[in-house]
This record gives C-alpha cells, structure tokens and sequence, in this order.
C-alpha cells in the first residue's frame, strides 16, 4: 500500500462519494445513448458473477435441504402409518372393484349387450388464449383437416373444458365451460336432478334452472346429462360448492387457466328412427296417370288401420270392390244396373265409413223393392 499523507486521504474522501456520483450518471447516459452496449456489458457482468452467486448460494441452499430431511425423518414414522392405513382401503376397494367388474361383464354376456362405439379423438395444444367476441376461448393447433368439427367436445386431463365453437383450416377455436355465452344442461348425480350450468366469466359457473324442492348438495358430482343432443351422458364436470347461501356454483376438475393440451373428441349421438306405427304400412298399388291435369292426392294408396282410402274418405279412383250376389244373378241387365245404382247410392255411407277393405270381397243385400 502506497502511503499518503493524512491530507491526501482526507481529499481523497472528499472527492470519493461526488466521483462515484458521476460515474453512475456516466453510465446511465451511456445506456440511453447505446442500449446495446448496455446489455452486452449487463449480461457478461451476470456471466462473471453468476458462479460467484452459485457459490455463495451454496451453503444456503444445503442447509435448507439438511433441515427439510430433518423435517421429514420426524415425520417418517406418521406418513408410514398413513400409508398402511390407505393401503389397506385400496386393497378393499379393488378386491369391490374386480368383482363388479366379472359380474358386469357376465351380465353384458348373457344380455347380449352391445357396446356403444369409442368415440375418436384428435389432440391438440392450446396455441392463444383468444378474446373478442368469446372473453374465455382458447385455440388448438388441429382443424377440419385433423378431424375437428364444429360442436365437438373438448376435455382435459381432468374433466370437461368445452365445445368447439369455429374451425379454421388448420386450427379451432374452443369456447370454454367458463365463458358467459356457455349454457350446459347438468346432471347432479347425488339428488338426482338436473340444472343448467351458466358460466359468468368467473372460475366457477353457475347452476341455474334447477328444481326447487331439490337443490344441489355441497360437494356432490356434476356431470353431463345429455338433453337436448348437445352432449353424451357422463362426462365428468366438477363438484357444487355453495359460495354463498342459495347460490351454488360449480368447481370445474379441469384447470381452465392454465389449459396446454386437449383432447377433441367426435361423439357420434345420432338420432334414432322411431319405426311406423301399426296399420299404416303402404299399399303397393299401381297409380293411374290422371288425364284431366291434375295431381294425384299423395295420401291415396295409404292404409288407415287397414283400410284403404284416399283424402276424402272414399276409395281411390280405379278401385272395384268384388260384389257377390248370387241371389239377383239371373235378373236382366237393365234391373241389375238400376240395383246396382240403388246400392251405391244406398250404401256410398258404408263405404266413406272405411269399411272397405283391399282383400276381402263384400256381399251387397238386394235392394228393397218399390
């Protein structure tokens, strides 16, 4: 060390703090001046002290671990207990588990059961988080040419997020369970009833339109219901919670803000065809062209509890009942066409009535004299 003098030093005091001032403004103008050197400097300073920090940290972070293993040690002999304790009810419930599952299985045997077909699935990462017109929407990298179709159902890993709302080319746009134009018709699988779930923008929608002599039950089950063909039945939601007294809201399994990958499934409900109706199969009967220009009655053929009719209630145009008369066979022409006239004036109620049938011939009485 160079000896100074007691004057030296105390200038040298003097000038040190108003020097060190400079400096830093120096350094300050320098940065707006040249960010780039800036950083440049910033960075390679981290890069000559961050092992100086890695060191210094080093104790610290040792001693940490050293008293957690402390903590745990202690504590060793409880979590060993907990253990057992749960080993031994998961053991019941899976001897439960295997049972139902050779019962439910010989039961599907003997009922000839038919399984409903897996549905497919196309997954997808949550590339944005979208707003605009949808303030709780997310977009997945996967569209129509993956197999992604409007109305399709997006889960998690824990539960249900939502429904794809508009697709791209290559991308969909998923509007979540959360979102204020979101209305899901829910099951309630503790009091058995269901509600609609209606998101508010919040993290836990709401439950409306649910009876009022049963109202949800803290912490039960909620899942799909399947009304209304939007979505299959029992697909896992969340559980109710009650954050204040009559309003019940939904706390959904799936992490809705912090959503990376989803799965997009195609469930194929269909609508089943309800079979006709007994007594109104169609009559296969050969339609006369109509040579006045007009259309035939499309109801003309049509079985009505087995009877053939047209529109009006009479028989169609073109068709003869067989008549059986045995008893007038040896009258003249001139009086059997004057019966015969009689006895479809007489009996035209008859036939209006429905009466007639297609197979089956009818015996007209003879027509009263005088």
């Amino acid at each position: 060390m160079i000896p100074v003098s007691i004057q030296i030093r105390q200038a040298l005091d003097r000038l040190w703090l108003p020097a060190m001032l400079l400096l830093s403004i120096a350094i300050m103008l320098l940065g707006w001046a040249n960010q780039r050197v800036t950083v440049a400097a910033r960075m390679a300073t981290a890069d000559v002290l961050s092992p100086l920090w890695s060191l210094v940290a080093l104790p610290g972070h040792e001693f940490s671990e050293a008293v957690s293993e402390l903590h745990s040690i202690g504590h060793l002999a409880h979590e060993n207990a907990q253990l057992r304790s749960e080993n031994e009810t998961l053991r019941g419930w899976y001897d439960v588990a295997v049972s139902l599952t050779q019962e439910n299985a010989m039961l599907k045997e003997n009922l000839h059961w038919m399984p409903d077909p897996l549905p497919s699935f196309v997954t997808g990462r949550v590339v944005g988080d979208v707003g605009g017109l949808y303030s709780h929407a997310v977009l997945i990298n996967a569209g129509p040419a993956n197999g992604v179709r409007v109305g399709d159902v997006a889960l998690a890993a824990d539960g249900f997020a939502g429904r794809v709302t508009e697709t791209g080319e290559h991308s969909a746009r998923i509007l979540l369970i959360s979102d204020v134009a979101s209305r899901i018709p829910v099951l309630l699988e503790s009091s058995h009833g269901t509600a609609i779930m209606s998101g508010d923008n919040s993290s836990t929608p709401r439950l409306i339109f649910y009876a009022q002599d049963n109202h949800p039950v803290e912490g039960e089950r909620v899942v799909t219901s399947g009304q209304a063909d939007l979505l299959p039945t029992g697909i896992p939601v969340g559980t109710v919670h009650y954050i204040h007294a009559g309003t019940p809201v939904v706390v959904p399994y799936a992490r809705l803000n912090h959503l990376s990958i989803l799965r997009v499934f195609n469930f194929e409900t269909g609508t089943i065809e309800s079979p006709d109706a007994p007594g109104r199969v169609p009559v296969t009967s050969s339609r006369s062209v109509r040579t006045d220009g007009k259309k035939d009655n499309p109801l003309d053929g049509m079985t009505l509890g087995g009877v053939v009719e047209s529109a009006t209630g009479h028989p169609p145009a073109g068709y003869q009942p067989q008549r059986q008369d045995n008893q007038d066979s040896e009258k003249p022409d001139s009086s059997r066409t004057n019966e015969d006239d009689n006895t479809q004036s007489d009996h035209s109620p008859l036939q209006k009535s429905g009466s007639v049938s297609p197979h089956s011939s009818f015996h007209f009485p003879p027509a009263g004299r005088g």
